[in-house]
């Protein structure tokens, strides 16, 4: 598949504050599956980002990507250029298994759906940082925030897992630039804020950033009843991307093997032209075995 162009749903801001929104899109390639194969139990938005830096080939006038600018993208815009080389790698329909979520059923439901169906709001940026005037019962005070970003999910994943409340306390801590007259307020002053200032914060975040879709209706085959269903893309994803190793070793010592490629050539292909090239060399081996 060829490289392919997308306009993000909400955009990259520069240090100079130029928005950056259109991103060229290179089809992942086995050194990609290697390294998703190797997980090792690595945080998932540190794989994304190790994906993405090696997909990205331009956002916008920025043509070399690092690591460290894939990290600043906007964490709904990571997600969708995640389904994107979903799209690019295995087309646009999703085939998964979901449980009923009636307690009283629970039975297992086969979804088939296309990446269309998953709705992907988009929310042009304009500037890295935002302002917001909390309501009277919040405190009144003036507050200027950015948007969460990969690098955000990098460092809380893990305290994501153990403690929600202090991981969403530091995600505010981390985003915002100023609290009324204090600058970069600490974790303690975050933490001290009234529940109803956190809440007008996050509940504006949420108003302003790019999202997509995070659940599916669906119908329970067992109960009959109508559902709505969590739907996690990035672990689906990261998931279907997920080639056993032994498996990925096979294929490159196959084609090693026959063709006398070295690993770097074999896992610098696509998935697809690399498991074209295995049906047509098995093709062509089991017309010569029945030649003899």
């Amino acid at each position: 598949m060829e490289r392919m162009a997308f306009q993000l749903p909400g955009g990259f801001v520069d240090d100079e504050g130029l928005v950056h929104d259109r991103v060229i899109l290179a089809p992942l390639c086995g050194f990609a599956e290697k390294m998703v194969a190797g997980r090792n139990g690595k945080p998932a938005p540190v794989l994304v980002t190790a994906l993405l830096s090696r997909s990205i080939e331009k956002i916008g006038g920025i043509e070399q990507v690092s690591e460290g600018l894939v990290r600043r993208l906007l964490a709904g815009d990571r997600l969708f250029l995640l389904l994107k080389l979903r799209e690019m790698t295995f087309g646009r329909r999703i085939e998964a298994v979901i449980r009923c979520s009636f307690p009283d059923c629970g039975a297992r439901a086969d979804i088939d759906f296309a990446t269309d169906n998953i709705p992907v709001s988009r929310s042009p940026q304009q500037a890295r940082w935002h302002k917001l005037q909390l309501s009277p019962q919040a405190g009144g005070l003036l507050v200027t925030f950015r948007l969460p970003n990969g690098e955000d999910q990098e460092e809380l994943s893990n305290l994501l897992d153990s403690d929600e409340e202090l991981a969403a306390d530091n995600l505010l801590a981390r985003c915002l630039q100023s609290i009324g007259a204090v600058r970069g307020p600490s974790l303690a002053e975050v933490a001290g804020l009234p529940a109803a200032a956190k809440a007008e914060i996050e509940n504006e975040m949420e108003r302003l950033a790019p999202k997509i879709g995070a659940s599916l209706a669906a119908l329970c085959p067992e109960c009959g009843r109508s559902f709505t269903a969590a739907f996690d893309v990035q672990e689906f994803v990261l998931t279907e991307l997920h080639t056993r190793l032994d498996l990925l070793l096979k294929e490159v010592h196959y084609l090693a093997y026959h063709y006398h490629w070295s690993e770097k050539e074999i896992l610098g292909m696509t998935r697809e032209n690399r498991r074209r090239y295995i049906e047509v060399l098995s093709g062509e081996m089991e017309r010569l075995h029945h030649a003899f």
